[in-house]
């Protein structure tokens, strides 16, 4: 199956592409930064020049959409970016796939929930999104499942948990916390440490791709969240376990969005995905690959 991975010099887009290629994939990867994956054909180009996204397309069966502003805060900071990229970039991901017959496979984000209004949040949860980052990767979302009933481009898109693994930013929590921690400088936490997340392996999202490009369904929408919650608390204890040092705490920060317990049972009924790295394992690996 020839693919088309958007993103594929970031975090998630790398290690999807690897995956995928494992799997037996044709891979072409498409992002403005230079890159190169061993087995993948290399594309360089822009999300916002919609000639070089067909070009990039064609040929391919699927679109794999993971390219966006999909650092919170640089999103927070410049709204007008994450607009052009998160929205206008999707607009044209879809006009590229009306155009050659690919199919879009969607990197999209529990976070476009917003405020939790029950318990356990389902796909039929509202979604009320209250921050650039959140709010331009559901408008992204809408404008590819609109394209699926309007324009005949089958459409699928995965709300993924919060993504960790080799090849994270170094402004992530992740990364933060362990680089630190091996300094022995202390770990920072804002607000009590309780806030949780059902934070996924990138593994377990790679694979949550290769089931969707495979899948015949179309206009549909998954939770991709691993099951179990997450503190940061514990985050930094396993950090510290390793790598001993202290951890303070300090006022929380405003804006962070509202822990949630998302759902992924329609994905394991639908997809047949269900994910397999549990948060020790994860983080286990996460520190024996991340540079010192």
């Amino acid at each position: 199956m020839k693919i088309l991975v958007t993103g594929a010099a970031g975090f998630l887009g790398a290690n999807v592409v690897r995956h995928m290629l494992d799997d037996g994939f044709d891979v072409t990867t498409f992002d403005k930064a230079e890159h190169a994956i061993d087995g993948a054909e290399t594309t360089i180009g822009d999300l916002l020049d919609a000639n070089a996204v067909k070009s990039a397309a064609e040929g391919k069966e699927a679109i794999v959409h993971i390219g966006a502003i999909g650092d919170v805060y640089l999103a927070g900071e410049n709204p007008a970016l994450a607009s052009s990229v998160n929205v206008v970039g999707s607009a044209n991901v879809a006009a590229a796939a009306r155009e050659t017959g690919a199919k879009v496979v969607y990197a999209s984000t529990w976070e476009v929930y917003g405020k939790p209004l029950a318990d356990v949040i389902t796909e039929e949860h509202p979604c009320e999104p209250d921050h650039p980052y959140n709010i331009t990767k559901l408008a992204g979302e809408r404008i590819l499942l609109a394209a699926d009933h309007l324009n005949d481009v089958p459409t699928i898109a995965l709300r993924l948990g919060t993504a960790y693994g080799p090849g994270l930013r170094p402004n992530s929590v992740f990364r933060i916390f362990i680089d630190r921690a091996r300094r022995n400088e202390a770990i920072t936490i804002q607000g009590d440490g309780s806030q949780f997340r059902q934070f996924t392996h990138a593994d377990d999202i790679a694979r949550a791709f290769v089931l969707a490009c495979r899948s015949d369904l179309r206009a549909e929408i998954f939770n991709i969240v691993a099951p179990e919650p997450v503190s940061i608390k514990q985050l930094a204890e396993v950090v510290v376990a390793r790598h001993p040092t202290d951890i303070v705490y300090t006022e929380a920060r405003p804006g962070d969005v509202e822990p949630a317990v998302v759902s992924s049972e329609k994905a394991a009924s639908s997809l047949g995905w269900e994910p397999k790295v549990g948060f020790e394992d994860g983080m286990g690996r996460l520190m024996d690959v991340t540079p010192a």
